[in-house]
């Protein structure tokens, strides 16, 4: 009868192969921490942008029910993010998705930018271009922006100002309505102001207090149109909008980020040694025999 291999077999097996097996993962580590040394280096430069987008300087002109509202940060980025390989960050005129990556931190507000290079100095080079990029890129997206949508609000407002300084030129019809004490209730019932239902004239109340709104109306909307074309006109209006501060100038990093010869040669020298390990005691088990421990007699 055959000797089933059990646990003292393997390990006799793996002590008779240790010699063997460590000089194989010494063999193989060393093997790969000298081809590491022949690959390109790669340096990581990176910088921290903290923004925020600022609020109009004054909202009283604006109309209550549709203010300006403000594109978010996230999509600004992600519109930087996107225009990448459009950006061209090196002589070669590589594109700068190739060697350069950006994330945004929604919480703490901060962008974080990454370049490579071949040496430090091309790191630090071209991530000091992606951070002047990025800012000049950021600042025309809000300048469109902004821009756009005061544009829009301008047009609306001048497009009712026009109605209301239309109404207000037609004239006002004559009427007369007889009012009294036993009417004004019921015209507060259906409605009617206080002050109109108890006047001696109700209809020509209600018309100069209908045209006084108006009037007040068309003032708001004057200094609305006032404003917003006053900051149209301006140069460097919009950049003020994005606050920004360099948290961190880009880095000149001392270390590559690859290639890592000994953390390359480590894992290949133990992928190896857990291999012949595997080798070890797969050839223990398929040996005729078992472990070659001699049969005894029944």
């Amino acid at each position: 009868m055959e000797n089933e291999v059990t646990l003292l077999d393997l390990l006799l097996a793996l002590k008779r192969a240790f010699l063997r097996l460590l000089l194989l993962a010494l063999g193989v580590g060393l093997g790969v921490y000298a081809l590491s040394l022949l690959l390109p280096k790669r340096y990581e430069s990176a910088a921290l942008l903290w923004l925020d987008l600022r609020p109009f300087p004054s909202q009283e002109a604006l109309s209550p029910d549709q203010p300006l509202t403000s594109p978010p940060l996230a999509s600004l980025v992600q519109a930087l993010d996107l225009s990448l390989p459009t950006l061209r960050l090196s002589p070669a005129g590589e594109p700068a998705s190739r060697f350069a990556q950006v994330e945004w931190d929604a919480k703490a507000q901060v962008l974080s930018l990454r370049a490579f290079g071949a040496t430090p100095e091309e790191a630090q080079r071209r991530a000091t271009r992606l951070l002047e990029e990025a800012r000049s890129f950021l600042q025309a997206r809000v300048r469109e922006a902004y821009g756009g949508l005061a544009a829009a609000e301008l047009a609306r407002a001048e497009k009712a100002l026009g109605l209301l300084e239309k109404a207000l030129q037609e004239e006002v019809p004559q009427v007369s309505s007889r009012g009294g004490a036993d009417l004004a209730p019921f015209l507060e019932a259906q409605g009617t102001p206080p002050p109109v239902a108890r006047a001696q004239d109700p209809a020509a109340t209600y018309l100069a207090l209908r045209r006084a709104e108006l009037l007040a109306e068309a003032s708001r909307l004057q200094a609305q149109v006032a404003w917003l074309r006053d900051l149209l006109a301006q140069d460097g209006t919009w950049d003020r909008f994005l606050a920004e501060s360099v948290l961190l100038s880009p880095t000149l990093p001392e270390r590559p980020l690859a290639p890592r010869p000994l953390a390359y040669g480590v894992l290949a020298a133990l992928g190896a040694l857990l291999l012949g390990v595997l080798w070890v005691f797969l050839a223990t088990v398929l040996r005729p025999g078992g472990a070659g421990v001699p049969q005894s007699d029944a």
